[in-house]
């Protein structure tokens, strides 16, 4: 017997799979309410975290550069104070780096034949190689320093100025293989005139270290943008300086989700957009420093936002299933034990209908409706014992009866056809006599004169004892009518001759 069978004969399965059909649309419509604003609730708490992070790595990144702005200024004032002596400025370049470790070098250069016995070139710059500081005396006809975007742009601006990112070539001093990022601050004689540039470096590796290490989910990571949109910080180093955040778009004009998102860093605003790469959707949390143009921005995979709700989901899911195919088997378990009465039930009215009816029925003791069908059913079948015994009874009667009848039939049949033989011999004994009278009738009617008295009386004689015997005969048949009658007539009630 298969499924559909067992289902199709089985009440029990069929209460079952209803019973577990309303609770899966119930866990269902639950469930999908649970999923939705649990999805909400991870994802508002993916947002938050990563802005946190965000904000933590801002917020440190701000800090240091701050510092670094502070001992700029400091150290912009201690050097317009000594710009009679150039031979302190190694002295001030060196100990900004001894009061700021973090420092990557420290350049306060000058403005051509600044002072004419220095020549056209002076900067000095110190550089903290880790275990020590090296000092030197910068520019050369291969190195013009004034030339360079970190002193030419604060100097036309006038103002202090963080450059992008640049890694310094070979000028035959000491070698920075390092990329380096500088504040830049002008240095103002006592006419207001800038006559050069302080510049101090932090490394971008430092930079790299502390943004890509802002990671609030495993598979996230940090991406820095400078001015141009063009990638400082980056997971992968090949893009870094030779790409912007733009070249994807550029070379696939229909990935502009991510052009939208290189727009809105580079204008300076903050939040978060969602782009679609590497096969799934990427969260993208930005936010502009306070202190330059950089934007920096967390990448958060969707798989790692939504992984708390997936695991989530998944253990729902997998608890949910658990639960309702025990929930199929108890539901099964219960209700055919609460329908086995009813079964019980189903086999006492087969064997009614096979003519048992004098077995009991099967009591339960229930008190309920179930309970009250079986007392029904038992007195039902206790009442239709009682009228089948009677019915048995009246047959047995009835056919004894029939018997009888039968009997009585077959013995008035048997009595009829006595008598129609009776009646029968009757006749034909009494047609003898008849024929003897009507005999004597005829001869004393043509003869009697002829005939002497006694022979008169002769005749006379036999016609009376004839009648005797008709009469005889006659009363016989009366008396057989009403009693029976004898098969012949005795010797005595013979015709006369």
């Amino acid at each position: 017997m298969n499924i559909i069978t067992y289902i199709r004969r089985s009440l029990a399965a069929r209460l079952s799979i209803w019973v577990i059909a309303s609770v899966v649309v119930l866990f269902i419509t639950a469930l999908g309410i649970l999923f939705h604003y649990s999805r909400i609730a991870v994802k508002e708490e993916a947002e938050a975290k990563a802005s946190q992070t965000l904000e933590g790595s801002l917020l440190h990144v701000e800090n240091t550069l701050h510092e670094v702005e502070v001992a700029a200024n400091n150290m912009t004032w201690l050097v317009e104070q000594h710009l009679n002596t150039p031979d302190s400025m190694f002295t001030l370049s060196r100990s900004i780096l001894e009061n700021y470790p973090y420092l990557y070098g420290c350049s306060i250069a000058f403005e051509p034949y600044y002072y004419p016995e220095k020549g056209r070139y002076f900067s000095a710059y110190s550089y903290n190689g880790g275990d020590s500081i090296e000092t030197e005396q910068e520019g050369n006809d291969l190195y013009e320093y004034y030339c360079m975007d970190w002193y030419l742009i604060p100097k036309l601006l006038d103002k202090p100025y963080w450059v992008e990112p640049f890694r310094e070539f070979d000028t035959g001093g000491i070698q920075v293989a390092d990329v380096i990022t500088s504040f830049c601050q002008p240095i103002h004689d006592k006419d207001n005139r800038v006559v050069g540039i302080l510049s101090v470096d932090i490394s971008l590796d430092w930079f790299s270290q502390t943004i890509l290490d802002a990671k609030p989910f495993p598979n996230s990571y940090s991406i820095l943008l400078g001015r141009g949109g063009t990638f400082l910080v980056h997971p992968d180093s090949t893009k870094l300086f030779y790409e912007t955040i733009f070249t994807s778009s550029l070379e696939n004009p229909a990935d502009s989700a991510l052009a939208s998102l290189g727009e809105s860093m580079i204008a300076g605003e903050s939040g978060y957009k969602v782009f679609h790469a590497d096969g799934e959707d990427k969260y993208v949390f930005y936010k502009p420093f306070i202190h330059t143009d950089w934007s920096v921005a967390i990448v958060c995979p969707e798989s790692d936002i939504f992984e708390p709700y997936n695991g989530l989901q998944r253990y729902l899911m997998t608890i949910t299933i658990i639960g309702l195919i025990l929930l199929l088997f108890f539901c099964i378990f219960i209700i055919r034990r609460n329908l086995r009465p009813l079964k019980q039930l189903a086999l006492s009215a087969q064997q009614i209908s096979e003519g048992e009816y004098e077995k009991p029925v099967a009591d339960s003791q229930r008190r309920d409706e179930i309970g009250h069908l079986q007392h029904s059913f038992s007195m039902m079948q206790k009442s239709l014992a009682e009228y089948i015994g009677k019915m048995r009874q009246s047959n047995a009667t009835l056919t004894e009866r029939n018997r009888e009848l039968l009997h009585a039939n077959e013995m008035a049949k048997e009595a009829d056809r006595v008598k129609t033989a009776f009646i029968n011999n009757m006749t034909d004994q009494m047609a003898e006599p008849v024929s003897i009278i009507a005999a004597e009738s005829d001869l004393l009617r043509e003869g009697h004169k002829h005939f002497t008295a006694e022979e008169m009386t002769a005749h006379v004689d036999k016609m009376v004892e004839n009648t005797e015997l008709i009469t005889r005969l006659l009363n016989q048949l009366l008396d057989a009518s009403q009693q029976g009658a004898p098969s012949t007539l005795s010797n005595e009630e013979q015709p006369a001759s």
